[in-house]
Order: structure tokens, then C-alpha cells, then sequence
């Protein structure tokens, strides 16, 4: 937690800033990080609202309402070992500083290690608070990689995609809209909330992705209908991953066209077929898109890069394409490039205008995304850099730049 708990600081007239509207912007902060799964090591605070925690039982009090007991901890739980850490942390930190804990932190304290570790799961919450009030809950990984997918975690530049796309909503409306490696599904449903679109496509090509993806959408926009009524064969996830790594297939020295030229729409393995909720979703007849019933201008697609039939790209062509942390192997470039440049070629039926990329990356390493670049250059798409968000919503490790691309073809 990145703050000395030490010297409290003044107002010019001389008294501490101990007024109702620090401690509630404090509670706010501390809320959105600790459900967002900030390690805890980074949470940010000021010291004089570390002060005020030691000094004041109350706070200490708030402070459990506002992350340990508030209800959407019992609806939406961070991890059990997340939590742990964050109470162990925050009541060593209190007791270095010699502060009067109450009584509550050590009961909650005690409740979360009288789980034993075969009780902590490997799926979790994660939940990011809008500007507009609210909150999106995704149910995703612990692990960053799970059988061959990053796809089953949220990525930093899905937050950056998110907070740009809610300061610049116009750019999509009444526009058809392809998310290329949705993931868990953040950026989509921010850009669903925020945006005023005519269609949503979400799609990956994991089917572990593709079933804990179809969940976060139902429980964040459906509407009709509580979903605690869905049964719940729909809502859960398997803990034990039934998909080999082998599903997460790449391209080394293969053209790319040739492997599209080899696939057959009308041969479909088990594992290519979305596995959704009927009762809330449609699937159309290739059993790799389904419509939403309960806001049908969102859809779900199991989408391969590495496979992209004439048929069925007719059916997912956009006005606008956007992905987030989809540059992060250089093996799988070369399908992503020319899937781009195939969608980038022409817009949905009916539609005039050109369609466009926008692709947010984290620059882990200089090599990959060069070699994006390059291949963007060799299909003739062309680039520019975009503006970054102005606000920081989320609360994301900024420390590795991401940057935001908008792409055409020449």
C-alpha cells in the first residue's frame, strides 16, 4: 500500500484535513482498487488518509464496508486468497503504526483464513466502476495463462481501449462494430453501455473464452430477467479446464491464405460450436454466431484467425473494428494482419463508409510490435497513432506504455 502512514498534513489555516470529503474520496478509491484486484502492495492512497485510518476506529469501520463487506463482495468476490492478502497487509501496516484496530478487522481477518486453499477457486470477479454509476463484473481467471489462452483475464490495454472508447462514443455510432479477441469481455460491454452502436460483435476463438465470455454478458446486460433465474449450469465455470492448450493453435512459417484455403464451413468440429444459454441466446445455423435475445444488437462469434472462410466473413464484416492486447506474439501476427486487411476491405452490407481498425497494444516488447507494423505495411494497411484517454478511470499498471492505433486500408 504506497504510503507512509507518518506526518498528516495541514490545511494553510493550520488544521488537519480530517473533513467528511477526504475520507469518502479515500473509501471511494480504496473500493474501486480492492474490486478491480489492485495487489495491495500497490494500492494508492495519501497520508493523510493513512493518518486518518490509524487514528479513527470508524474509518477502519468504513473502510471494511466499503470492500470486505460491502454486498457486491458477496455477489461478485474478489479471490479468497486476493483478500486475504489485502487484510493481512492492511492490518500489519496498522499495527506497525501502533493504531487501535477495531474489532472488525480481526474478525474479518479470521473468517477469510478459515478457508482452506482447496476452497480458493481459480475463477474470481472483477469488477470496474463507470463514470455514469454502475458496475461491469466480469468473471474471469486468476491465472494470467490458462490452457494455451490469456483470453480467460482482463489486460491493461482493454482498459485503456475502454476509457478512450467512453470519451469518444460518436466514433461508433450507429456503426456496426467487430471486437476481435474479446476475452472476458470489458471493452465490449463499456463500448455496449456507453456507445451508441447499431450492432456488437464479441469473438474469440478459445471455447473456455467463448463460455466464460457468453456469462459476463448476460450478467452485465441482461435485462428481462434476474439471472439468478438462469439456471445455473449456465452461470458457473468448470474449475477444471477441460481444453487442452493444443486449442490455442499459431502460425510459424505457414502462408496464411493457404490454411484459410484448406478450411470447410460445412465440416464443424464439436469444439468450433459456441456452447450458450438457449434460453438466451440464438444461434444461427452454423452454431458459431448467436444473437442475444435480450438486446439483439449484440452477438457472440467463434472467430479463427487462422481460418477465415468467404461465407463467413460476410457474415461479421463492420463498420469499425476495435481489439485490445491482440499484438503479443509474433507468431500469430500474420493471421491477425491479414484478417484485418480482408474486414478492413469493405463494410456490411448496405453500408457507404470505410471501415476502420482501432487496435490497442502494451508495449511489452519492441520486436512484436515491429513486427506488426511491418506486416500491416506489406498487406497495405495504413496506421496512425491516436490520442491517448485524457481521465484515468481504471486503476491498470501504467507503467508499460500503450499506445492506440487506428488502421485502414490504403
Amino acid at each position: 500500500m504506497a504510503a507512509s502512514m507518518s506526518s498528516q498534513e495541514v490545511s494553510l489555516d493550520g488544521e488537519p484535513h480530517t473533513s467528511k470529503s477526504i475520507s469518502s474520496d479515500f473509501l471511494r478509491e480504496i473500493s474501486e482498487q480492492f474490486f478491480e484486484m489492485v495487489p495491495a502492495r500497490r494500492m494508492k492512497w495519501k497520508d493523510e488518509e493513512a493518518d486518518m485510518l490509524i487514528s479513527s476506529t470508524k474509518l477502519q469501520q468504513n473502510l471494511l464496508k466499503a470492500t470486505i463487506g460491502h454486498p457486491l463482495c458477496s455477489e461478485c468476490p474478489p479471490s479468497i486468497s486476493y483478500r486475504k492478502h489485502f487484510m493481512k497487509l492492511l492490518i500489519n501496516k496498522l499495527e506497525s503504526e501502533g493504531a487501535d484496530i477495531c474489532d472488525e478487522m480481526y474478525e474479518a481477518y479470521a473468517e477469510l483464513i478459515s478457508f482452506g486453499e482447496d476452497e480458493e477457486d481459480n475463477i474470481c470477479f472483477k469488477s470496474y466502476k463507470l463514470p455514469c454509476g454502475g458496475n461491469i463484473s466480469l468473471k474471469e481467471s486468476t491465472n494470467l495463462v490458462c490452457n494455451g489462452t490469456t483470453g480467460l483475464s482482463t489486460w491493461q490495454a482493454a482498459q485503456n481501449l475502454s476509457e478512450w472508447l467512453i470519451e469518444n462514443p460518436v466514433i461508433l455510432a450507429d456503426k456496426t462494430v467487430l471486437e476481435l479477441g474479446s476475452g472476458q469481455g470489458l471493452t465490449g460491454l463499456v463500448t455496449c453501455k456507453y456507445c451508441p452502436i447499431k450492432t456488437f460483435s464479441f469473438s474469440d476463438c478459445h471455447p473456455e473464452v467463448l463460455q466464460l465470455l457468453s456469462r459476463n454478458i448476460e450478467s452485465n446486460l441482461f435485462h428481462q430477467q434476474s439471472v439468478k433465474n438462469i439456471p445455473e449450469e449456465y452461470l458457473g465455470v468448470k474449475k477444471q479446464m477441460s481444453h487442452s492448450s493444443e486449442d490455442a493453435r499459431y502460425i510459424s512459417g505457414v502462408e496464411v491464405r493457404d490454411l484459410c484455403e484448406g478450411c470447410d464451413d460445412e465440416i464443424r468440429l464439436d469444439y468450433v460450436e459456441l456452447e450458450v444459454n438457449p434460453d438466451l441466446w440464438e444461434r444461427d445455423s452454423s452454431h458459431r454466431v448467436a444473437t442475444f435475445k435480450s438486446d439483439t444488437r449484440v452477438n457472440i462469434c467463434y472467430l479463427d484467425w487462422e481460418c477465415l472462410k468467404e461465407r463467413f466473413l460476410e457474415k461479421i464484416r463492420a463498420d469499425v473494428i476495435i481489439g485490445s492486447d491482440v499484438v503479443y506474439d509474433s507468431r500469430i501476427t500474420p493471421a491477425l494482419v491479414y484478417v484485418l486487411r480482408r474486414l478492413l476491405e469493405k463494410g456490411p452490407a448496405g453500408s457507404s463508409s470505410k471501415p476502420q481498425a482501432y487496435i490497442a497494444s502494451t508495449i511489452r516488447n519492441e520486436d512484436t510490435r515491429d513486427d506488426f507494423l511491418i506486416a500491416m505495411g506489406s498487406e497495405g494497411l495504413s496506421y496512425s497513432i491516436v490520442e491517448p484517454p485524457k481521465n484515468q478511470l481504471f486503476h491498470y499498471d501504467r507503467s508499460v506504455p500503450i499506445e492506440i492505433l487506428k488502421i485502414s486500408l490504403d
